[in-house]
């Protein structure tokens, strides 16, 4: 199965520590499934309306982020069919990248990896293919782009692609994509108004 999923809102605590007031902004994300069982749309006024209505509520999840997310991504392999990355934004130079993934079981959706990412990532993706023969890989675009192996418990950077080596200035990545032909493929785009694209294996461009 695969789902939709849905940015439905923040929810702002206020606490009193010392004096002061501070807020913690919180981000809801949801997966849900836009379909019913039989794989037919959902209806309304009818008694199969509501069945299916019933049928969706179960296929609800949510997750709460303790920031904003400003990026995410499905996972496309097979063995990790409800797995998803998602980016923080924060207004400082240190941000995450979290994978959650959906426990079955419990039907709940879970961390289960973590790790720091320099400035929010404009764009994460996973490797787009479904099999389970290559490294599990995730891409993510910022000051640099950044390519991560992912395992069970860690997060793993594998190469840092620049094409500034001359320079300690960087100009920043709008936006990348993978060549589903050829994962070893991928393109950039730059606030320079420059793409790249590089093989990540020779890590040249």
């Amino acid at each position: 199965k695969r789902g939709a999923l849905f940015f439905s809102g923040r929810l702002s605590i206020n606490t009193t520590k010392a004096g002061t007031t501070t807020t913690t902004t919180r981000t809801t994300t949801t997966m849900s499934s836009p379909t019913n069982a039989s794989g037919g749309s959902m209806g309304s006024g009818s008694s199969d309306g509501a069945a299916a209505r019933d049928i969706a509520k179960k296929e609800i999840y949510s997750y709460e982020a303790p920031w904003t997310i400003y990026a995410m991504d499905f996972s496309s392999r097979r063995d990790h069919p409800f797995r998803v990355a998602i980016g923080s934004f924060v207004e400082e130079y240190c941000n995450k990248i979290r994978v959650i993934e959906l426990n079955e079981e419990k039907e709940v959706l879970e961390q289960k990896i973590e790790t720091d990412h320099p400035y929010p990532a404009t764009k994460l993706m996973w490797l787009p293919n479904k099999s389970t023969k290559h490294l599990d890989l995730m891409g993510t675009s910022g000051d640099y782009m950044r390519i991560w192996q992912v395992k069970d418990d860690s997060i793993t950077l594998l190469h840092t692609l620049t094409n500034n080596k001359r320079t300690d200035y960087c100009a920043p990545l709008t936006s990348f994509d993978w060549c589903e032909e050829d994962p070893r493929i991928l393109g950039t785009s730059s606030i320079d108004t420059t793409c790249t694209i590089w093989d990540i294996e020779t890590q040249q461009s």
